[in-house]
């Protein structure tokens, strides 16, 4: 089973230029507007769905990202906040966190609330959801409304499983040794006797100077030992971050982003997935879900370019531990039956063990100014999960 609407446009593509490149590709596949993955699909996220995000996991996720923030808030004594989800999926998170504000944090805090989200299926599904908590919210389809309806206060950009899903390019090393540009081709897709396949370009000036620039940047990570064959950049990540760094300068504010990455761009991360399984890359074209790993070292340097305060990405694990997840689990577990209890656990454990989210996720933050949010400093002041009244 195929989209067949989406094979289409690729193979007119293709035949219009002789190729199709990888991040067109994914564009396509994923975000047309009229046939894409996140505009047909009306199952994308949970069992039923292509993929389980944190939050649909347990509901002690949105609960401690929603403790680390008031304690931010607290710090910066924000009296009003614009709240702006990139990819609010189901509304799970959001749902989570305006629950914790309103029993622990809402007289203090005036909240404009904005979701940025191209699916209309997912923005019905939001609405429902969020309708719970009579707040009005802003769907924005993409950046530029998004920063025309933005009112003058402080910006809090949250993003969980964001990145991980926008286009990317594929460069690969056809020959000599990975420090040289010139050894560097683009990677493409192309269409011959009933398949697609993969095949690869020069590259042009432009992206000579974008691939030297990346590879000086990571001179460190080259070996004898272990030698890069790929290397992969998101231009639209580029400018997400770029346009919320220049956000973050104008209202102040902060960002926190969660998702699965590394810290440099070298490696062939792209994957096809359909119905929570790995598939080959052109088995559902249109149909499944496609993600790579989000490079944090790039999104550091773009934050630190525009004279942001950007913390070292930390893992998930270590993240949610110093938020207390184990002591949340342990309240939600007393009033649980035995079998609530083990489905809680196993909760838990799929979001901090290192075999499951704990370690290939990471947590990301840039701010204006130093605040020291908990978890990016070596020291924390005070234990803030004591609080009872958000079960």
């Amino acid at each position: 089973m195929q989209n067949n609407k989406i094979i289409k446009k690729i193979k007119k593509k293709i035949a219009l230029e002789g190729y199709i490149s990888i991040y067109d590709f994914l564009d396509l596949s994923l975000y047309d507007k009229k046939d894409g993955f996140y505009s047909l699909n009306k199952e994308i996220l949970g069992a039923k769905g292509h993929f389980v995000t944190g939050p649909e996991i347990s509901q002690i996720f949105g609960e401690l990202v929603t403790i680390w923030l008031i304690d931010f808030l607290k710090k910066t004594n924000y009296k009003k906040i614009n709240l702006i989800e990139l990819g609010p999926g189901n509304g799970t998170l959001m749902a989570d966190m305006l629950r914790v504000f309103k029993k622990i944090y809402s007289a203090q805090l005036k909240i404009n609330l904005h979701f940025l989200e191209s699916s209309e299926h997912l923005q019905i599904r939001q609405k429902k959801v969020i309708d719970n908590y009579n707040i009005k919210v802003f769907w924005h389809k993409n950046f530029d409304n998004l920063e025309k309806k933005l009112t003058k206060a402080p910006c809090i950009f949250i993003a969980n499983e964001f990145f991980d899903c926008l286009p990317i390019n594929q460069y690969i090393l056809t020959d000599g040794k990975e420090w040289e540009p010139k050894n560097w081709k683009k990677l493409c897709v192309k269409f011959n006797e009933n398949q697609f396949y993969f095949d690869n370009l020069p590259l042009g000036n432009n992206e000579k100077n974008l691939i030297e620039e990346m590879l000086i940047n990571h001179r460190a990570n080259f070996s004898k030992e272990k030698k890069i064959k790929f290397l992969e950049i998101s231009p639209m990540t580029n400018r997400i971050i770029s346009s919320i760094s220049k956000l973050l300068n104008k209202f102040n504010g902060l960002t926190l982003l969660l998702d699965y990455g590394k810290n440099n761009p070298f490696g062939n991360t792209l994957q096809a997935i359909y119905q929570n399984r790995k598939i080959s890359f052109f088995e559902k074209i249109g149909l499944s879900d496609y993600t790579s790993l989000v490079d944090f070292s790039n999104i550091y340097n773009i934050a630190k370019i525009h004279d942001l305060v950007a913390y070292p990405p930390i893992s998930q694990r270590d993240f949610f531990l110093q938020l207390g997840i184990l002591q949340r689990a342990e309240l939600l577990s007393k009033n649980c039956s035995n079998l609530e209890r083990r489905n809680l656990l196993s909760s838990v454990d799929r979001l901090i063990s290192k075999k499951h989210m704990g370690e290939i996720f990471r947590v990301f933050c840039m701010t204006k100014e130093n605040s020291q949010p908990i978890g990016f400093t070596k020291s924390i002041k005070e234990n803030i999960y004591d609080n009872s009244s958000i079960s």
